[in-house]
Parts: structure tokens; sequence; C-alpha cells
């Protein structure tokens, strides 16, 4: 409950398992999971994120058009909403836009 969890280099891999826990994979390319409900999760560059239900996951990406990285955010509902779904994967595609990671 209330844990944290955090991986820094590239590749990196980080899980929060308990409720309102928060894991962060900063480094490209890395995974973050807060699985627990009202979880947070973040990830770099080419990552990617899962929440629980009420969650939020947030990923950074590469905005090609303005040369900079840019950070999107999102909330998960309870899979009954237009929200993100809870405990499925996520990544952001080339125009910054949350898609299942397949």
């Amino acid at each position: 409950y209330s844990g944290a969890a955090s991986a820094t280099g590239y590749s990196g891999a980080a899980s929060a398992t308990g409720d309102s826990g928060t894991a962060s994979a900063t480094g490209d390319s890395g995974a973050a999971s807060a699985t627990g409900d009202s979880g947070a999760a973040s990830a770099g560059v080419n990552g990617i994120a899962r929440a629980g239900k009420y969650g939020c996951i947030a990923i950074a990406w590469w905005n090609e058009k303005e040369k900079r990285q840019e950070m999107r955010c999102a909330r998960v509902g309870n899979g009954e909403s237009d929200l993100l779904k809870p405990d499925v994967w996520y990544q952001l595609n080339a125009a910054g836009e949350f898609v299942e990671y397949a």
C-alpha cells in the first residue's frame, strides 16, 4: 500500500503492486506498472506503462514536428468508461496518442 518503485536506466522496469502505489521508469524504452487501484505509472520515451482502476499513466514521447520531448498523461477508469482500461499496457504512437501496447 502506497509503495514506490523506480528504475532509471535504459530499458528498466519498475512495478508497484499495492493500492495508491507509484512506479516510474525514467530511462528510454522502460516499463512502469502500478497495478493496485489509484496508482500512478510513468515511463520515458518509447516506454510502456499500465495502471490499475482509477489510476494515472504518463509517458514521454518525441514530438518530431517540434523537435522536443513531451509528456502525455491520461486517467485510467474502471473498465466501464471512455478512460484508459485498467491493467492494460499502453504506449504512445507517433502523434503522442495512447494506444494499447501490442
